[in-house]
């Protein structure tokens, strides 16, 4: 009898680990995407690219963190998950802008904006019907 339950929880404890394997494999794949696209469609150089797969990741991973922090909530406060949103991507501009020239940043932002207007019911373009980004980066639709 225990022997069963020995193998029910290996078994168990396996699926989860590999359901947490694929979980991290898509998000490296995504992350990858995300740094092949802006390396292609902004010509940036190898070192440049380099430096904006953190900045990617991080931000990646922390805009993961606080959809699934509100998924499961009954009524959400869509004006705070807003403005936590609007300021992680204000972080990672400041961040990109010191990795791009400022003919690169502008053109990354004029990208985003056209695909949050392509693309209205993913969910940043839902948080907020705002004015659209500018270079300067604190006004924008997100």
């Amino acid at each position: 009898m225990i022997l069963k339950y020995g193998i029910g929880i290996f078994f168990f404890l396996m699926v989860l680990t590999v359901s947490v394997l694929a979980q991290d494999e898509d998000f490296q794949s995504s992350l990858n995407y995300k740094v092949d696209k802006m390396k292609k469609e902004l010509s940036l150089t190898e070192s440049q690219a380099a430096a904006i797969g953190p900045i990617i990741k991080e931000y990646l991973t922390k805009r993961s963190t606080i959809l699934q922090e509100v998924a499961g909530e009954g009524v959400v406060d869509h004006v705070s998950v807003k403005a936590t949103l609007k300021a992680l991507k204000e972080e990672e501009y400041q961040k990109l802008n010191k990795v791009f020239s400022a003919d690169q940043m502008k053109e990354w932002i004029n990208r985003e904006n056209l695909m949050a207007s392509l693309n209205p019911d993913g969910v940043e373009s839902t948080i907020d019907d705002g004015p659209s980004l500018s270079a300067d980066g604190a006004n924008f639709k997100f």
